[in-house]
């Protein structure tokens, strides 16, 4: 009996560690954000731990929002941008037609090579209005988008092939908002935190 007792005490320990979900988080970027329904669409990055390398991954996952305001942060900006490789002159972005991830080739017209454009930087910070300038700034005309990316803390200006510039609208070349999201089951989140928007 003293040797069938400690195995027994064990199995019911590790029995109701089991029944109880401590759930699940998910950190990502948004592409796609319905006001409506209510719902937001994820990339998930798979490095959280690298904040300056992440590792974003298909497919994409659907959340409903939390039904209870309380556990709801601001609502995030949607856009399509992943990836800008400035040294390989590559800009990923998400394709919703396909749900892929395209690596678009681009000429580099202007890069601050070696300068950390901070958030407070002249160039994207009107100091006169105190408000960040509007970023990606879209010229239809020479087929040109300048991108600031908060991120990398990099300003660039590139410019794409007739075909490549007409395949996304102005909007879609910004990053989507990071997010943080917490559920129990898949599609619900009981939590939803906006990170650029709380820090």
């Amino acid at each position: 009996m003293r040797k069938i007792l400690p195995s027994l005490l064990a199995l019911v320990a590790l029995s109701l560690a089991g029944c109880y979900d401590y759930g699940t988080v998910i950190q990502g970027r948004t592409v796609a954000y319905d006001a409506t329904s209510k719902t937001v669409t994820v990339l998930e990055d798979k490095n959280t731990e690298e904040k300056k390398d992440p590792n974003y991954v298909l497919p994409v996952v659907v959340f409903a929002m939390p039904t209870d305001p309380a556990e709801m942060g601001q609502a995030p900006t949607a856009g399509l941008r992943v990836n800008l490789d400035t040294d390989k002159k590559i800009i990923t972005m998400y394709n919703p037609a396909t749900k892929t991830l395209d690596n678009i080739p681009f000429e580099l017209v202007t890069n601050d090579v070696g300068v950390d454009v901070a958030k407070q930087h002249a160039s994207v910070y009107d100091a006169t209005t105190k408000k960040p300038r509007v970023f990606p700034v879209v010229d239809k005309e020479n087929r040109t988008i300048t991108i600031y990316s908060r991120r990398q803390l990099k300003l660039t200006t590139i410019k794409l092939s007739e075909a490549n510039f007409a395949r996304f609208g102005e909007k879609d070349w910004d990053a989507g908002e990071e997010v943080r999201i917490y559920y129990k089951e898949m599609g619900k989140a009981l939590r939803f935190m906006n990170i650029p928007k709380t820090k």
